[in-house]
């Protein structure tokens, strides 16, 4: 009759526990933060006509004793001169100067830029603060060879420990765990 009782007790206190369990599980927020890096390609196509650019003269170069037809020839030909310039391992601008009879006559550049933005995000979550876990177990008891079924209650508290309450055809047992 006493087993009856009290296996009835535990059944009735698991089933309030588990219709019960929002009630139970009051928690604190847990912090967890994501960093992503997305990466946007920017093209920027720009020409500029000669009489725009500002130029200076550095040095006058001696150049060999040419024929007169290859002086003028060399004077009146457009020549196109490229430059690229590395701002880093994803970035660079590529400089295009035509250039004829001494004087600049168009600058364009073509300039491939890649921003980097970094983005980070914070969740908050709420963790449980009470575990309730519902088992079923045997047991053989080694003095007289009975074979036993009974059900079990867990209750994991943090900061606390965890209790247990178990019921077989055999016996009845409470216990209490620590983590270390």
């Amino acid at each position: 009759m006493i087993k009856d009782l009290i296996l009835t007790i535990l059944l009735i206190l698991i089933v309030v526990v588990l219709f019960n369990r929002d009630k139970f599980t009051k928690s604190e927020l847990l912090e967890t933060v994501k960093h992503d890096t997305t990466y946007k390609t920017l093209y920027v196509n720009t020409y500029k006509k000669g009489k725009d650019i500002p130029f200076y003269i550095i040095d006058s170069i001696q150049m060999p004793v040419h024929d007169t037809a290859f002086i003028v020839k060399d004077y009146n030909q457009a020549k196109i001169y490229t430059d690229t310039l590395r701002i880093d391992t994803n970035n660079y601008v590529s400089i295009q100067d035509t250039i004829s009879q001494n004087r600049i006559i168009g600058r364009s550049y073509n300039a491939s830029l890649t921003e980097k933005t970094i983005r980070i995000e914070t969740i908050k979550t709420l963790p449980s603060k009470l575990e309730v876990y519902l088992g079923v177990l045997g047991d053989l008891r080694r003095f007289d060879e009975k074979v036993g079924v009974g059900i079990g209650l867990a209750i994991k508290v943090p900061k606390k420990g965890l209790f247990t309450i178990s019921a077989t055809t055999n016996q009845y047992q409470a216990g209490y765990y620590l983590k270390f």
